[in-house]
């Protein structure tokens, strides 16, 4: 299995499994920040990042994701190309107008691809990738 590892980032003064992720539609790669979270069936990301990768977000397949105050906010799929570390491949993820938690979101979809490590007391995430 290869493996990366990411150290917790700082996020409002608390360390948190907030690691660098790139995205990408057609040619144009940007990289962003991500909350891994075992919590939403879909990684979900503000739609400020649709808008900088051009992705037409009502084009994409509309469906509803539960949020933590068990209310639904409207979430639009769109296959793009992902980056964590070295490992490139394509996902589904969900982009939202109304995400509003502060940061963008891999969800439990992406734990179909690795095994997820949160190490609390060394402060770092790791990702396994399955072969």
């Amino acid at each position: 299995m290869r493996s990366v590892e990411f150290r917790y980032a700082l996020h409002r003064r608390r360390d948190v499994p907030l690691i660098p992720v790139s995205l990408r539609t057609g040619g144009k790669w940007k990289e962003v920040w991500a909350y891994i979270d075992s919590g939403p069936f879909y990684s979900i990301f503000d739609d400020k990042i649709a808008e900088i990768l051009d992705i037409n977000l009502p084009a994409g397949e509309k469906v509803l994701a539960v949020v933590g105050d068990g209310g639904f906010i409207p979430i639009y799929l769109h296959t793009v190309g992902i980056r964590i570390g070295e490992d490139e491949f394509s996902m589904k993820i969900g982009f939202s107008h109304k995400l509003g938690v502060g940061f963008n979101l891999l969800g439990m979809d992406i734990f179909d691809r690795y095994r997820v490590t949160f190490d609390h007391r060394e402060k770092k995430i790791i990702f396994e990738r399955y072969e």
